[in-house]
């Protein structure tokens, strides 16, 4: 009986060794927590496009806006950023494989860029409808607009939109003209 009760306890201390030394080894360090991954929108300076940024990201990653998902290019640090055009969407940055932290992660809006401090008091005046300044920022606008939409498809060409803007005909001239030329500079190129 002896024999018996000491060969019990030598497997019942085989068996608490091998599964304990596994849990010891698969087991997370303590304190070796999983950073949390974010991601903000926040409007351009002149409130014509919005650039996403996110950090604590492991790639592969997608960018959705609700009607489109495009590849994200994550870097070694985890971060990303992109420059869209359409502003009044909502971003969700998804995970590519089931296995990966952060399946679906929503972006916050967060409030505009800083806008520099006009330097002299002329230039804090409002833009002219029809003055240089305001086709050069048509035409600004217009070249962001037309590249964004061929690097995202050669299939459509860019199309303004005019709703809740209060721009010139001018302004908007300049903008087709230029979304065109850029549209057309890069798929040409491609």
């Amino acid at each position: 009986m002896y024999r018996h009760t000491r060969c019990a306890v030598v497997t019942s201390l085989l068996i608490s060794s091998v599964v304990c030394g596994g849990a010891v080894v698969f087991a997370p360090a303590a304190g070796a927590a999983v950073p949390a991954a974010s991601c903000t929108v926040t409007p351009g300076p002149n409130d014509t496009y919005v650039v996403i940024t996110g950090e604590g990201f492991t790639g592969p990653r997608k960018l959705n806006d609700g009607e489109s998902t495009v590849d994200l290019a994550i870097g070694p640090d985890g971060t990303f950023r992109v420059q869209r055009f359409q502003k009044n969407v909502d971003y969700t940055v998804l995970a590519v494989n089931e296995d990966q932290n952060f399946i679906f992660v929503n972006c916050k809006k967060v409030g505009s860029a800083a806008t520099p401090k006009p330097q002299n008091p002329q230039s804090a005046s409002p833009v002219q409808p029809g003055s240089r300044r305001d086709i050069a920022q048509g035409r600004e606008a217009g070249s962001q607009a037309g590249a964004a939409a061929a690097k995202k498809s050669c299939e459509t060409k860019p199309v303004a939109d005019k709703s809740g803007q209060q721009h010139s005909d001018a302004y908007w001239q300049a903008w087709t003209q230029a979304a065109n030329r850029a549209f057309n500079r890069v798929c040409n190129g491609r």
